[in-house]
């Protein structure tokens, strides 16, 4: 007899397996055998679990979702002499737990995904990615352009981030991870061309 405890360690495992793929590969590019292989069970074992891959990768975007949020709230809880240095760490909080750019990881798979997880998938990323950036975005210490609510400026910044996950579009390879998140910050807010 499979105990709860047993139960929810499996569930566990698969999510943690799924989690790993998902984020490198991306959805159309993981299948469920990849997961089981990985983990050595069945597909009827995932099954059990999870109804389909879609439930499973709906369900490891919300949770890594949940994770960068909370990630995120405990960087805007601190106190900041420069409020990009802020930004910075928020978007280090992202690029530690993405392996791919997370706009296109979530956006990139809703041609394969159901309305319900395409609506559920958009919550997450507006909740957990946009918001947090957003709040950043508002602070008073924050002077956007008038026309320019911090959402919009939360949204502009996430899809920009690109360069960050890619070898072929990076800035600088030469760099640290923390230096070309600094420059393309330097490039988001200021531009390339002089006033």
């Amino acid at each position: 007899m499979v105990t709860r405890t047993t139960s929810e360690a499996t569930r566990e495992k698969i999510l943690l397996a799924a989690t790993t793929l998902f984020l490198a590969r991306g959805y159309a590019q993981t299948t469920t055998r990849d997961i089981t292989k990985a983990l050595n069970m069945t597909q009827p074992a995932l099954y059990h679990y999870f109804g389909d891959k879609e439930a499973l990768f709906v369900e490891v975007i919300k949770r890594v979702g949940q994770q960068i949020a909370t990630d995120m709230q405990l960087v805007l809880a601190k106190t900041y002499e420069q409020p990009i240095t802020q930004l910075v760490d928020m978007t280090q909080v992202i690029v530690t737990r993405h392996p791919r750019d997370v706009f296109t990881l979530i956006h990139g798979s809703f041609s394969d995904l159901s309305s319900a997880s395409q609506r559920e998938l958009g919550a997450v990323f507006g909740r957990d990615y946009v918001a947090p950036i957003a709040q950043f975005f508002g602070q008073e210490a924050i002077k956007l352009r008038h026309h320019i609510d911090p959402k919009i400026a939360s949204s502009f910044y996430i899809t920009s981030l690109a360069p960050l996950f890619s070898e072929f579009h990076a800035i600088n390879n030469e760099q640290t991870m923390t230096e070309r998140i600094q420059q393309l910050l330097d490039l988001i807010l200021y531009g390339v061309a002089q006033r």
